[in-house]
């Protein structure tokens, strides 16, 4: 599989932990609304959540092409 068929379950996953530190991000980042706070955020951390998702919890990383290098060996 190339092409991720869980996007929708990465999101339910990483929007609340977003929320729950998107006040103190834009405070120490000096960001005064939320939806650049929240561009920002993924930005900076997206990359973690991608490889705890496919690399930990997708269901199909075993048989993904792209989750092949978030899975620890």
């Amino acid at each position: 599989m190339n092409q991720c068929t869980h996007l929708n379950d990465l999101l339910k996953a990483e929007i609340p932990l977003i929320k729950r530190h998107l006040s103190r991000h834009k405070w120490f980042q000096h960001i005064p609304d939320d939806n650049s706070a929240m561009a920002d955020f993924i930005e900076r951390y997206g990359f973690i959540f991608r490889e705890v998702y496919c690399g930990y919890v997708c269901v199909d990383r075993d048989k993904c092409e792209l989750a092949k290098d978030y899975i620890t060996k």
